[in-house]
This record gives structure tokens, C-alpha cells and sequence, in this order.
């Protein structure tokens, strides 16, 4: 029985889901918005080009909350959260910052 995937192409796939659900994880810890893996594994992508960018721009360490925050907020709002989220109408604020608007 012939063998279809080598073994170091299996390891490499399993690693990379593993790290691609923590980053998931921790997107939704950070934001409170759920993603489908695809989807958290490129806003990840663009999250950390985009806290490069932000930290470049101030001159400091912005650090991975910010930047999460500032990019679904200001660069892709609207994708993210209004198919993330029931109801027609988009919230004011991200899930995790409901609270502070109390």
C-alpha cells in the first residue's frame, strides 16, 4: 500500500493548524470576534504587518491588542464583524470594548 503524504509534509500540516487555531484564539481573546480559521490565519497576517506599521509611525511597541483593535476597527471593519455577528446593524464598538461603553 503506497503511502500518499510523507511524513514530514503531515507533521507541517498539523503544526501549522495548531498554530493557526491559537492564533485564532487569541484573536477572539483579544477582539471578541470569531473567525473561521482562513480567515483568522489572514487577519493574523495583516494584524502583524499592520502593528509593524503602527509602531513605525509612533516611534514605540504598539503591542498585539492595539493592533488587532486599531485594524478592525479602522482598516477592515466592516468584513469582519458584520459577518461575525448576528443582526443587521454593525455595533458601535468592537465586542470587547461594549463594556467600556457602558
Amino acid at each position: 500500500m503506497p503511502v500518499q503524504f510523507k511524513l514530514e509534509h503531515v507533521i507541517d500540516s498539523l503544526a501549522m493548524s495548531e498554530e493557526t487555531v491559537a492564533r485564532r484564539r487569541t484573536l477572539r481573546q483579544l477582539t471578541g470576534i470569531h473567525l473561521p480559521v482562513e480567515e483568522a490565519q489572514h487577519a493574523w497576517e495583516r494584524i502583524m504587518d499592520h502593528k509593524w506599521y503602527l509602531g513605525e509611525r509612533l516611534k514605540r511597541d504598539v503591542g498585539l491588542r492595539v493592533a488587532a483593535v486599531d485594524y478592525f476597527e479602522n482598516i477592515a471593519p466592516a468584513q469582519h464583524i458584520r459577518r461575525h455577528r448576528s443582526g443587521g446593524n454593525l455595533p458601535a464598538r468592537l465586542p470587547m470594548m461594549q463594556s467600556l461603553s457602558r
